[in-house]
């Protein structure tokens, strides 16, 4: 979803279901978005746990070892997104992300 960082969860569900509309979805005739309270309700269902699970087993390295400027002296070279989230400072945040270590 952070792609689309600037666009409503609607518009970023229209973006994704427009690229795979030539292949099996016809929207507008058989599929129409979501309102924003649907989508809203059907990610709490799902929970955080799908999106990990599907991480997991689609995230790969693209490059391969013949990639022209993906490798440095036999390392892979990796971008590291900084990205911060601000959530909640809740004991159910606590326990699936942890507390911040302070340093000093």
């Amino acid at each position: 979803m952070s792609f689309w960082s600037r666009d409503s969860m609607r518009d970023v569900l229209k973006n994704l279901i427009d690229g795979m509309s030539q292949a099996w979805v016809k929207v507008g005739k058989y599929w129409r978005v979501p309102c924003k309270s649907a989508i809203t309700q059907a990610r709490q269902r799902l929970g955080a746990r799908v999106m990990s699970d599907l991480f997991h087993r689609l995230v790969r390295p693209m490059a391969t070892t013949e990639t022209l400027g993906a490798f440095l002296n036999g390392l892979r070279i990796v971008v590291i997104d900084g990205t911060c989230f601000d959530v909640p400072d809740s004991d159910e945040n606590a326990r699936v992300f942890g507390r911040r270590m302070e340093r000093g």
